[in-house]
């Protein structure tokens, strides 16, 4: 069964994506435009795997897209949400 899952959230002008493990969020990303969380999410799964995280989901989304995958607007990492009090 998959622990892993991603939530997403529109809170003050914004799409936040958590990435929750059971019920921990264990990461978070926001971004301004709805077309972004795509991104979000392949990149929290990304770093996931790379970090060693056991998951069919991360490991899947590091080999379903290939090329250049840019946000289209702007997106907050994880540092910059803390670093504002969000």
């Amino acid at each position: 069964m998959e622990h892993l899952r991603t939530k997403i959230t529109f809170i003050k002008n914004k799409f936040h994506v958590r990435l929750l493990e059971d019920d921990m969020v264990i990461n978070e990303m926001a971004c301004r435009l709805k077309q972004d969380t795509g991104y979000c999410s392949k990149y929290m799964l990304r770093w996931y795997h790379k970090l060693g995280g056991m998951s069919v989901m991360a490991e899947s989304s590091r080999h379903r897209q290939k090329g250049h995958f840019a946000p289209i607007g702007k997106v907050w990492y994880e540092k910059d949400l803390r670093s504002c009090g969000h």
